[in-house]
């Protein structure tokens, strides 16, 4: 299985913890909302600073980079990831999380010598490679992480290019036949 693959299936589970009170139907339609909300918008301002929405751009393109499909960065997700942050966290787990993405920056300054946004794949993919994986406390790099990679997934499955695949493609390839002889 593709990891591509493998994502379209997870997606609507991608928002559990911060949409539990929604049902899969409702976070759906949360993530077309969103995505509706942010067309033709790319800038930081809702929630980041432009330095912190270029480390989620940056992440966006190093966990969903443009292949043969568009990227999370060519479907909005870095806006969609600034509105949701805006909106829909409360001011303690906003805090928290923009204090985890300022935790991020410096764990990469203090290992790579440069801020994420700053580097090239290669060492993008090894630093990421040391956070993935792990929580971590809230405020950390690694429970940023964490919470970025599941929005951004979360927004890359919902986004127009790739939701109208995800009505397509049977979760199950083949067919089940519960009655065949044995």
């Amino acid at each position: 299985m593709q990891r591509r693959d493998a994502l379209r299936y997870l997606g609507a589970a991608a928002l559990a913890p911060l949409a539990a009170r929604l049902s899969a139907e409702e976070r759906w339609q949360l993530g077309l909302s969103l995505h509706r909300r942010i067309e033709g918008t790319a800038q930081a301002g809702a929630a980041l600073s432009s330095t912190q929405m270029a480390e989620v751009r940056a992440l966006a393109d190093t966990i969903l980079p443009r292949t043969d499909t568009p990227g999370a960065v060519d479907v909005g997700a870095p806006a969609f990831f600034d509105l949701l942050l805006a909106e829909w966290y409360t001011d303690t787990e906003r805090t928290q999380l923009i204090a985890g993405l300022d935790a991020l920056t410096a764990r990469c300054r203090a290992v790579q010598g440069r801020a994420f946004a700053e580097l090239d794949d290669n060492a993008r993919k090894t630093f990421v490679a040391s956070l993935d994986g792990r929580r971590g406390e809230p405020g950390t790099a690694e429970a940023a992480y964490a919470r970025v990679k599941e929005v951004i997934v979360f927004a890359f499955l919902t986004s127009q290019p790739i939701a109208p695949l995800l009505q397509s493609m049977p979760i199950i390839p083949g067919r089940f036949d519960g009655c065949v002889p044995v």
